[in-house]
């Protein structure tokens, strides 16, 4: 399969994706939180969600801080894992679920840690897919 072509698969797979992500302290405010995909969907994020991130967010980051919270699954030599590269997100997640493994300065999850996140951040979070052409 030519590189293109997997590009292209790659992309369809992660068309979930925000086309532009919002502050913690915006989304708190609003009263029916939601994003809106590349896709052209609205996705709703539910306030306990936020609220539960605001916990455990420095209120000062707040405006800083950009929801949805990418966790960015690769394979790396038939092994895959979960990188969060945001700094406030790796930040966020050390403090909420006490996971402190970092790889060259990014936050590493292993699969089985996801379900955990995934489970209280259903909707403030998105995974997205990643192939190394390497």
């Amino acid at each position: 399969m030519n590189e293109r072509i997997l590009a292209r698969m790659i992309e369809a797979v992660n068309k979930h994706m925000p086309e532009k992500s919002k502050s913690l302290k915006q989304m708190l405010k609003e009263k029916d939180p939601t994003i809106r995909a590349k896709d052209g969907n609205e996705y709703y994020i539910e306030r306990k969600e936020l609220e539960f991130i605001s916990q455990h967010v420095d209120e000062l980051d707040w405006d800083r801080f950009r929801i949805p919270i990418i966790l960015e699954m690769n394979d790396i030599g038939g092994e895959r894992v979960v990188y969060v590269r945001d700094k406030l997100h790796a930040d966020f997640i050390r403090k909420a679920f006490g996971i402190k493994r970092k790889v060259k300065g990014t936050l590493m999850l292993y699969m089985y840690e996801l379900p955990k996140i995934r489970r209280r951040l259903r909707t403030a979070s998105q995974v997205i897919f990643r192939v190394s052409l390497k």
